[in-house]
């Protein structure tokens, strides 16, 4: 039992410490990139009126920078990222992270046409599914008063 817990403890901190990484890189100004074939399927989906996967992706991701929602979704996952290190916190850090991680495997899922990716977020929601497992007890307790639990449903006749 108590290597569960250093092993659970040990990767909810590297899950935490890469989460904190890729949402420092958000606010790390890259230098613009010319993709001649990206711009040209830009270009005739506009013309053509006919959005299809990647290039709605790259237009959602540019429209997320130039906004700067890009921000606050790293501002969110560096947040969760450093509660996720404190044991007295990690719940709290799992659970912020939770609905960036549905969201980042639903764009890649939804609007992106690379499987990688798909695999790659999916593996990270997963994971933080999976490290939320022992937690349960919590979340049930947050949900359920312990009144209710201890009760007996009643019959009516």
């Amino acid at each position: 039992m108590k290597y569960t817990k250093i092993i659970h403890g040990l990767l909810v901190m590297a899950l935490g410490v890469f989460f904190c990484y890729a949402g420092v890189k958000k606010f790390i100004p890259k230098p613009p990139r010319v993709n001649a074939e990206a711009q040209a399927q830009t270009l005739k989906a506009v013309e053509e009126d006919t959005f299809e996967r990647p290039v709605t992706f790259r237009l959602t991701m540019k429209m997320f920078r130039a906004s700067g929602f890009i921000y606050l979704v790293g501002l969110i996952q560096i947040t969760a990222g450093i509660l996720m290190l404190f044991p007295l916190t990690r719940l709290v850090g799992l659970l912020l992270l939770l609905p960036i991680c549905m969201n980042i495997f639903g764009f890649h899922f939804f609007m992106d046409n690379r499987p990688d990716e798909n695999v790659e977020t999916g593996l990270y929601l997963l994971a933080n599914i999976v490290l939320l497992w022992p937690y349960t007890r919590q979340l049930k307790g947050l949900f359920i008063s312990p009144d209710k639990a201890a009760q007996k449903p009643e019959l009516e006749n």
